[in-house]
């Protein structure tokens, strides 16, 4: 996904252990993963808002096809 190799994850692995306090690790590891779960949730959200707005839009079109074509029927039958 981020395309990080092998070597780049154990340098930031090493300086993130450098700069951290061995205390703060649990909590900072707990935020990062709430902040997964969240930034997750959020773009799954939206494709799912997506495939409903497509969805919808097409229903939309089909609702107005069929009221036009009663429309014409019903001109049709006047005219005749």
């Amino acid at each position: 996904m981020f395309n990080i190799g092998l070597i780049e994850l154990i340098i930031i692995i090493f300086v993130s252990l450098v700069v951290i306090k061995p205390e703060d690790i649990p909590k900072i590891s707990k935020y990062l993963g709430l902040f997964y779960r969240k930034i997750n949730r959020y773009i799954f959200n939206f494709k799912y808002d997506l495939s409903n707005f497509d969805l919808t839009d097409t229903k939309e079109k089909q609702n107005l096809n069929q009221i036009e074509k009663k429309k014409t029927i019903k001109k049709n039958k006047k005219i005749s």
